[in-house]
């Protein structure tokens, strides 16, 4: 069983690779982000960005969904980790670069910094940085994660 103490920094961890589609790119925006360069190919010409773009909400919750599939799939190889608990939010959300139909991104998390809680000795916030590279070595998503992490009990 792993806790807050076990937890080694900079250890760097593939999270998964995802494929952004065209269609994935319209059919995410036009329910949460309906800005015209990510719903509309011909508007989104005229964008800043020349053409269509993932929308930087899509880039995160495809983050999410490969880590939680990531610690799934560490549980069922016998990798035991505490359940992180909550979190209590990130920093420096940072949207790189535009991610285009058909980029492959690849997610990674690095443990960075490890805080002691005074209010809560029981929790320690592990930090992380999460970052997205495309398929030609170019960073699109950058951010530090936080999330609490349950101590070891006394006596263990």
């Amino acid at each position: 069983m792993m806790y807050f103490e076990d937890i080694p920094l900079d250890e760097t961890r593939e999270m998964g690779s995802y494929t952004f589609t065209e269609e994935e790119i319209i059919k995410f925006a036009s329910e949460w982000d309906p800005q015209p360069f990510h719903t509309d190919p011909v508007a989104a010409e005229e964008s800043i960005f020349g053409g269509l773009v993932a929308s930087g909400w899509h880039l995160c919750a495809i983050w999410m969904h490969l880590m939680v599939t990531n610690r799934k799939r560490e549980r069922e190889a016998g990798v035991e980790r505490v359940a992180a608990g909550v979190s209590p939010g990130f920093r420096d959300l940072k949207w790189l670069a535009p991610v285009r139909p058909d980029d492959t991104i690849t997610y990674h998390s690095t443990t960075t910094e490890k805080v002691d809680l005074r209010s809560r000795p029981e929790f320690g916030i592990l930090r992380s940085l999460n970052e997205g590279i495309n398929q030609d070595g170019v960073r699109v998503l950058s951010f530090t994660g936080q999330v609490f992490m349950p101590r070891k009990p006394k006596g263990e």
